[in-house]
């Protein structure tokens, strides 16, 4: 229950600091705010503008030429949840930091700090983009996400987006995560299919630790009203130092309450197609998993918080009711997009 308490004493602390005022008027928070939002823009001016100037060629006084960088649809849904499929691809400028708690039923309950960063390279290049991931595991208690990246650890690294190649967009990355160094490239592509919106990527990664690894996930977007988003996702995993190949289905349902609070009703299906438990050895389906999430801004249109109450059978508990629930607050540092 500790970290319950933490939480609503940050909030009460939060709500007072955003009553008290300077003798100006104005809220000691929201010039806090203002002045790290700045500095975070500023940095990324300062790291942007002095690549550009490394590219500069001193003898034309010209840029290495530009490859304009096209930016997959993104919906408000995206934006609002900030879903991995946002961050895969948002061009926006901002630090968010995340503090997360998860109480479990048949596990030990967590909590966790995350930090996470996107510095797009507009003056120097639109082929860059600098990224800070806190966290691996999303803290939003996106069923999607967590079944398959499972690692800490704060990762460090650019990425890369060469040239649109026959509608592929190539992106690739090199950073590191502790001393572990590690390299991604991700393909992807986009439709329209009938009233169906859909995203294909494909990734690649190789690293010191983990050596080989890829995964494939495949969204199918349908818009039922302009609140309402249902998306199918298809995913795929395998990685070199584990045996067989893990699989997910995850059906969702977002409803965008209004401009400040928005749900999403997810069911989960994931399994592999070989895997051992306890002496034997196993394949199929080892996880269903149902959560609601509700996700609102609170007082500032920076600050969020997000609850989530979940419902799973895992085949680890023999497939026993395992309930979680899951609570997070989230700052957002920068300038974000509405």
């Amino acid at each position: 229950m500790l970290f319950n308490y933490s939480h609503i004493l940050l909030l009460l602390i939060l709500n007072i600091a955003l009553m008290a005022n300077d003798t100006n008027g104005e809220c000691y928070i929201d010039k806090a705010y203002n002045l790290i939002s700045d500095q975070v823009v500023d940095s990324s001016t300062y790291i942007d503008d002095s690549i550009y100037n490394m590219l500069k060629n001193p003898d034309t006084n010209t840029t290495i030429p530009i490859v304009k960088k096209t930016v997959p649809k993104q919906t408000s849904i995206d934006n609002f949840f900030r879903t991995k499929k946002f961050t895969d691809e948002t061009d926006e400028t901002y630090v968010s930091v995340k503090l997360n708690s998860t109480f479990n039923a048949k596990e030990t309950n967590s909590f966790n700090i995350g930090v996470n960063a996107r510095i797009p390279l507009s003056k120097s290049t639109k082929k860059y983009n600098l990224f800070i991931n806190g966290l691996k595991k999303d803290v939003t208690n996106n069923p999607i996400t967590n079944q398959f990246n499972k690692q800490a650890g704060t990762e460090i690294g650019v990425n890369y987006f060469a040239p649109i190649f026959h509608k592929i967009q190539p992106r690739y990355a090199l950073g590191i995560n502790g001393l572990n160094i590690f390299t991604i490239a991700r393909y992807s592509i986009e439709k329209d299919l009938y009233s169906w919106s859909i995203l294909s990527t494909q990734e690649f990664k190789y690293s010191l630790k983990n050596l080989f690894e890829e995964e494939t996930d495949i969204y199918f977007d349908k818009h039922l009203s302009d609140s309402r988003l249902f998306r199918i996702s298809l995913l795929r995993a395998t990685q070199e130092k584990t045996s067989g190949m893990d699989y997910s289905l995850v059906l969702q349902h977002y409803w965008v309450l209004n401009k400040t609070a928005a749900l999403n009703l997810s069911q989960l299906f994931s399994g592999n197609t070989q895997y051992k438990y306890k002496t034997k050895k196993y394949r199929g389906i080892t996880n269903y998993t149902t959560a609601l999430s509700f996700r609102k801004t609170a007082l500032r249109k920076w600050f969020y918080y997000g609850i989530t109450p979940s419902l799973n059978f895992n085949k680890e508990y023999n497939y026993q009711a395992n309930y979680e629930l899951n609570f997070y607050l989230e700052f957002y540092f920068g300038h974000l997009k509405k």
